[in-house]
């Protein structure tokens, strides 16, 4: 359904319907996917890792929960940065959408990062990742988040928010308290005010860039888990088993399995 020349990714079928799929797409880390379309309108949600998208309303840095919405034909550009990339996408005929109770027409491309609509993505990616949903409970499930998405009144992010992404990207502050002591804030404001405005927790950052760090050396090492564990900030390996089950819906050794895949795919298109 894409055109993209430079696409190295893989994309996982997760389910298939008369005018819709739904897949789980994973990007290898400093990846440059060149100006390309969709034959169908597409939703993408944010799983792990950082990417610039660059479409017709600009160029936006996505790191965190974010969404995104192309309609058919619309171009888009994207680099995706060292620690990969991994996305929930549903694509679909609007004829489909528009039988499960979407009518507004998508007249252009939309990005949220954070804030309500990030946090109302979580229904629809739990959604897509059920493997025992059907058309209708997927098609409700999108036709909502559409609705709500296109309505939301936007939101102002506080100046703080920044820094806070920026220290926990450096996991200098070891909790939630401590990166209230380092911003000056009150810790139950902080927590509050932070959720709202990226679309998680911050335990759940820490958690995401632990993942993200994990998979990296997972794709490109032949490390044991244990190290890679211990490397990545984790307790140990159970404990990265849990956060990796929780972040991506699979286990490590799955992740680094995906390896052979993205070389194989290398091979297939040299």
């Amino acid at each position: 359904m894409c055109e993209a020349r430079t696409f190295k990714g893989l994309e996982i079928e997760l389910h298939r319907f008369a005018g819709a799929r739904a897949l789980r797409v994973v990007h290898p880390g400093a990846q440059q996917i060149e100006e390309h379309s969709h034959d169908w309108a597409y939703i993408g949600l944010y799983t792990s890792g950082r990417y610039r998208e660059r479409y017709d309303g600009g160029e936006a840095d996505m790191r965190g929960p974010c969404a995104v919405v192309h309609p058919a034909g619309r171009p888009h550009a994207d680099m995706v940065e060292a620690e990969g990339l991994e996305t929930l996408t549903i694509e679909f005929d609007p004829a489909w959408l528009k039988a499960h109770g979407f009518t507004r027409k998508l007249d252009r491309s939309r990005l949220w990062s954070g804030g309500a609509v990030a946090l109302a993505s979580r229904s629809l990616s739990a959604a897509m990742s059920a493997p025992w949903i059907d058309e209708r409970a997927l098609g409700r499930a999108t036709a909502e988040f559409l609705t709500f998405a296109l309505t939301a009144a936007a939101q102002v992010e506080p100046a703080w928010v920044k820094r806070a992404r920026d220290l926990l990207e450096e996991d200098s502050p070891a909790n939630a308290a401590g990166l209230a002591r380092s911003l000056d804030l009150h810790p139950a404001y902080l927590a509050r005010a932070y959720r709202a405005a990226t679309g998680e927790g911050v335990g759940e950052t820490q958690r995401r860039r632990r993942v993200e760090a994990a998979s990296a050396l997972l794709r490109q090492t032949a490390s044991p888990l244990a190290d890679i564990a211990i490397a990545s900030g984790f307790c140990d390996q159970s404990h990265m088993n849990r956060c990796f089950s929780a972040v991506l819906g699979r286990t490590p050794r799955q992740v680094r399995r995906e390896r052979q895949l993205f070389d194989e795919r290398s091979a297939a298109s040299a």
